[in-house]
C-alpha cells in the first residue's frame, strides 16, 4: 500500500513476465514466485486517487483475506500477549509475566 509508483511498475512487470534484472546485471533472469501482500491501507481508495496502480491491485487481489483490526477482536489480546511474552522470554532467557490486571488493561 505504500510502494512508490515506480516500484509498483517494476513489481507488476516481474509478476507478469516472470523475470527480474539484477542490479547492474546485463540479462534478465527467469523467476517463479508467489507473492503474499498485506496492507492496512484501503487500496481501492488509493487506486481511485491514483496513488496505487489499478492493474497491480487486480493482480494482487486474487484471494483477498480481510482481517478485522485488533480493536474488533479484543478477545485475541490475551493470547497474543502470552505468545509475545513467551517468545521474548525464550529469546532473552527471562521469565517476565503480566498480572491479570495488566492483561485486562491491555484488552481495554
Amino acid at each position: 500500500g505504500e510502494l512508490p509508483l515506480f516500484v509498483q511498475t517494476k513489481l507488476l512487470r516481474t509478476l507478469q513476465e516472470g523475470t527480474v534484472m539484477r542490479l547492474g546485471g546485463q540479462r534478465e533472469t527467469k523467476v517463479d514466485v508467489r507473492l503474499v501482500a498485506a496492507t492496512n491501507r484501503d487500496l481501492r481508495l488509493a487506486v481511485a486517487r491514483g496513488a496505487f496502480r489499478e492493474d497491480l491491485f487486480y493482480r494482487l487481489n486474487v484471494i483477498p483475506i480481510t482481517l478485522p483490526n485488533l480493536a474488533e477482536r479484543r478477545g485475541d489480546i490475551p493470547d497474543l500477549v502470552a505468545s509475545f511474552l513467551s517468545h521474548a522470554n525464550q529469546a532473552n532467557g527471562t521469565n517476565v509475566s503480566l498480572t491479570g490486571r495488566a492483561v485486562a488493561f491491555l484488552v481495554r
